[in-house]
């Protein structure tokens, strides 16, 4: 993503170097919110992210976990904090994209109420089964599900999840039923598909792989656009016969709408000069991220077409 337009950004802010802002910014810490708990994985993901930054840069970040409600609690904060560059936070599908479409009780807007600043990484949804499975691949869970709508049960983390709407967004792509089983724990869903209590289990590549790897489950599919880099040879969804299928749990800074072009520009050269670093790099890709960064204005444009893309899967399976 990194295009001629992010070329002139950077040099831009290179050449700020010696200006009264890029001298004065930031004015102290920085506040970060993070909308999960300590530990997790956008938590350990912001942490790594800015600990490149602050020792490039020497600036202090404040990790304020702000957990609830699917992240929306801590967006909600976000967007109400004073737009002075002083405070940003980790968004992303599912606080940014699904869940203001999906819930009528989410109070910011997307686009409105956030600033772009850039993208950080993402990661695809893994489809499991358990060893025993009748499911050889991933054609065979589809034939079964088109000769018996219904008859296959699919667990997730839970209800407006990415894993959960990654389904969903199958389901609305070709009129097919799946039956949802919700989880409020990966323990127990791992449990529960490697039992065959549930036929498959859809969850973040990371969180599927030990698992995989141990031999306990088989991975039957993707989610991403293309072969993911750590199972080139497991099929993709989208190659099924799922033209322009993508699912994947992506991340990005954020602040409150409003912060000026100059604060914008510096956390998005640090954020793409942190992405540069090989430590940090191999870091996030074996952990099956794949690294994006890029300008704030191609971010912002691709949460325009996030936002759009999840309010249709939502309105398509009437979930609103």
């Amino acid at each position: 993503m990194k295009t001629k337009l992010f070329a002139l950004a950077g040099a831009a802010f290179i050449a700020l170097g010696g200006s009264a802002f890029a001298q004065s910014y930031p004015s102290g810490n920085i506040d970060y919110i993070v909308p999960y708990p300590p530990g997790g994985g956008t938590d350990v993901l912001a942490r790594q992210l800015n600990d490149q930054i602050a020792r490039s840069t020497g600036w202090n970040f404040v990790i304020l976990n702000q957990p609830g409600a699917g992240g929306t609690i801590g967006m909600d904060q976000l967007s109400r904090a004073d737009g002075d560059g002083q405070t940003i936070g980790m968004g992303q599908t599912s606080n940014l994209a699904v869940n203001p479409a999906l819930n009528p009780e989410v109070q910011y807007d997307p686009l409105a109420d956030f600033t772009p600043i850039a993208l950080v990484n993402t990661q695809p949804m893994g489809i499991i089964t358990h060893n025993d499975s009748p499911f050889a691949d991933f054609a065979a869970v589809l034939e079964a599900v088109r000769a018996e709508p219904g008859s296959v049960l699919y667990g997730t983390p839970g209800t407006g999840t990415v894993s959960h709407m990654s389904i969903e967004r199958l389901m609305a792509q070709d009129d097919l039923v799946f039956e949802h089983v919700p989880y409020t724990g990966i323990a127990q869903a791992i449990s529960d598909v490697m039992g065959g209590v549930v036929d498959i289990y859809v969850g973040s590549l990371p969180s599927v792989m030990q698992h995989v790897e141990a031999g306990n489950v088989r991975l039957l599919a993707v989610t991403s656009a293309q072969p993911h880099p750590l199972v080139p040879d497991v099929p993709t969804v989208a190659s099924l016969g799922f033209d322009g299928y993508l699912a994947e749990d992506w991340k990005a800074v954020v602040g409150p709408a409003g912060m000026p072009e100059d604060a914008v520009a510096a956390l998005n050269q640090a954020v793409n000069d942190a992405l540069a670093e090989p430590e940090l790099r191999a870091a996030l890709e074996a952990q099956g991220s794949v690294v994006l960064g890029g300008t704030a204005e191609e971010f912002r444009a691709f949460l325009a077409d996030e936002v759009a893309a999840w309010a249709n899967v939502v309105d398509a399976a009437g979930l609103r």
